[in-house]
Formats: C-alpha cells, sequence, structure tokens
C-alpha cells in the first residue's frame, strides 16, 4: 500500500468536501429561489425564523434549518439576536430575475425531482418522509460512507476507549444495534466476537433487506426490520449501539426510553453523533457547516420529521446538551463524553444506567 502524507491527505480529503459542500448549497439555493425565501427578505428587514415562515406560509422548523445553512454559507446575515436579513447585494444576485448579476435561476437542485419535491413539500407541511421512503439510493450511499467507520474503525479504535467492553464482547454477551442501516456494524461485530450474539434493529426495508443479505450465513446475527422502540424490554443487552442515528429519528426520548428498559443493570448504551454544539456561533469554526445543513434539509430533517410531533433533531441537533437531557430523562445517571483524533466529525458517549 503507498504511503500518505497525512497533511496532505487532509487537505486533499477537505477539497473534495468542498466540492461536495457546494452541491448540496446549490439545492438549498434553488429551494430559496423555488419557495419564494429570498423573495421574501427582498428589502433588507431584519426578520426571525417565525416571521419568514409566516410571511411564506411555509413550517417554521423546516425555514429555520434553512436559515442556519444560508447563514453558515455566508449568504444571508445573522445577526446576535437571531434574525436574518439579506444584503443588497445578495437580494440583487439572488431575488432581482432583471438583473445581469441575477444568478438564482441557474440552480436546479441536483437531486431527482421527485426527491426535491418531499423536500418541497417537507416547508409547506412540516412533515418530511422516512429513511424507507428516501429510496435504495440513499442506503447505498449510507452504506459506502459509513463501511470504515462503522466496521473496522469501530472494533480497532472505538470500542477499546470503554473500560470492558472488548473483553466482554470476547467472552460472550448480547448486543443491539438502533438503527443498523445496512448491517455493517452488525455483520463486523459477529465476525469479530463468535461468541457474542448481535441483533440489529432497523425500520426501513430497503435497509434491512441489504442487511439480511450481508449476515447471511452468521449464526450469532440476525436483523429485526423495526424501530429503536421496538427494542426487548426485558432487560437483555449488555451492549446497545446507536451510531450516527438519534438526530435522525423522530422521537429520539422513546428511543432512549426503550434503551434504558433493554439495558442490564451493568449495561452499556455507546452513541455516536454529530460534534456540534447547541450555538450557532461555535459551528462556524466547522467549514463543512453548510453542507451539513444542507444534509439535514435533503435528508435528516426529512427523516426526522417524518411523524407528527416528532422531535426533528436534524443533522447538528444532537449536540452534548440536548443529549444530557434526552439520556438523563430515560433514567441514565453516568454518561462520559469522549471523542477521537482520527474523527473530528463526531462526538462519542458511553452511558450506564
Amino acid at each position: 500500500m503507498r504511503s500518505t502524507d497525512p497533511d496532505l491527505l487532509k487537505e486533499y480529503a477537505l477539497k473534495i468536501w468542498h466540492y461536495k459542500q457546494g452541491e448540496v448549497v446549490s439545492l438549498m439555493v434553488h429551494l430559496g429561489d423555488r419557495l419564494g425565501l429570498y423573495q421574501a427578505m427582498a428589502g433588507g428587514e431584519e426578520l426571525t425564523s417565525g416571521e419568514l415562515a409566516e410571511r411564506t406560509g411555509l413550517s417554521e422548523r423546516w425555514v429555520r434549518e434553512w436559515l442556519l445553512g444560508q447563514a453558515a454559507a455566508g449568504l444571508i446575515e445573522r445577526a446576535p439576536d437571531v434574525g436574518f436579513s439579506l444584503s443588497a447585494e445578495g437580494e440583487e444576485v439572488l431575488v432581482n430575475d432583471d438583473a445581469l448579476a441575477f444568478s438564482a435561476g441557474a440552480f436546479i437542485g441536483g437531486l431527482p425531482p421527485e426527491r426535491i419535491q418531499e423536500v418541497v413539500d417537507a416547508f409547506h407541511t412540516g412533515i418530511g418522509v422516512t429513511y424507507h421512503q428516501l429510496g435504495e439510493p440513499l442506503a447505498r450511499q449510507v452504506d459506502r460512507m459509513n463501511k470504515a467507520w462503522v466496521g473496522a474503525f469501530l472494533v480497532e479504535r472505538v470500542l477499546p476507549c470503554v473500560d470492558g467492553l472488548v473483553g466482554m464482547l470476547e467472552a460472550g454477551c448480547r448486543v443491539a444495534e438502533v438503527g443498523s442501516g445496512g448491517g455493517i456494524t452488525v455483520r463486523t461485530l459477529a465476525e469479530r466476537f463468535p461468541a457474542s450474539t448481535v441483533d440489529g434493529y432497523e425500520p426501513s426495508g430497503i435497509a434491512s433487506s441489504r442487511a439480511r443479505h450481508r449476515i447471511r450465513g452468521l449464526p450469532n446475527a440476525t436483523i429485526h426490520r423495526a424501530g429503536g422502540e421496538e427494542l426487548a424490554d426485558d432487560g437483555r443487552y449488555d451492549l446497545v449501539l446507536a451510531l450516527d442515528c438519534m438526530h435522525d429519528v423522530p422521537f429520539p426520548d422513546r428511543i432512549a426510553a426503550a434503551v434504558r428498559h433493554s439495558l442490564k443493570d451493568d449495561g452499556v448504551w455507546l452513541i455516536k453523533d454529530m460534534h456540534c454544539s447547541d450555538v450557532f456561533e461555535d459551528n462556524l469554526k466547522n467549514p463543512m457547516l453548510a453542507m451539513l445543513y444542507g444534509y439535514s434539509l435533503s435528508a435528516c430533517l426529512l427523516s426526522a420529521t417524518s411523524e407528527e410531533g416528532a422531535a426533528g433533531l436534524g443533522t447538528v441537533g444532537f449536540h452534548p446538551v440536548e443529549a444530557e437531557r434526552i439520556i438523563r430523562e430515560a433514567g441514565f445517571s453516568a454518561i462520559r463524553e469522549f471523542r477521537l483524533k482520527e474523527d473530528p466529525t463526531h462526538n462519542y458517549y458511553e452511558v450506564r444506567p
């Protein structure tokens, strides 16, 4: 295998993700033009998300996520009192279609028309669609992007950070993964720790079908087409995993309560989720923040608002403050947050009853 320079590798990867961020922000510009959001901001008046939602007749939660993403991208301005405004130059480029500088019409969204329509509908209704409804392409994309992080990296770098966990798995224990997706983690753990049994809980029929195919031939692995709320409530599990999914689920509080009832008294809940803050200005330190808000509006928030009354956290919604609130209200008493230098994108939480 060819050797790489760590600094050059980081620089190259960041360059690639800047191109991806441009693709995602392009969709947000298309939505701003298509939904009349830029037009409603014309004139330079400072507006809150609620005021802009009322002016456009759209869902406040969705308008808020769009505004924060646009502010992260530097296309609109955000005042300290959480008001948003569009500069005169922004109005010329994004609103005034008689101006030579007008550009918003050049952005067509990048996603299939039916997928963009789902996002547009969610702005109007406030209700998104499930991960299953987002289809096979997204399930495949998630598998491709997650393979290294929820496979070998999980076993080699993450699990050893929790005292005694690897030894417990080697000796044989019961494991559940909430939001197991295409089954990469389930297969990895079942192969690496043959004395343990691993159950994956995945509500998407598309993802669970991919997972069942992936674990074929492993006697100690099972996939349940079920949400995390449906975990067995008899305290059977030694370890429950929730990897990058708590911000996607409609009711994270219900997941947390179900995990508490499914765990043994000396069990561990290991959570991985986005590294972010509850303070927008702190999040601006992330050069990919605009992309994260774009991902939220085109995938994560869609899933997180797919039921009436959902929490609707979205991509940067499961920050440490919200995480601790949800975890403690579910009855857990011990929380340890940790990070890994190789994974600047995520926070990890070791949670115990």
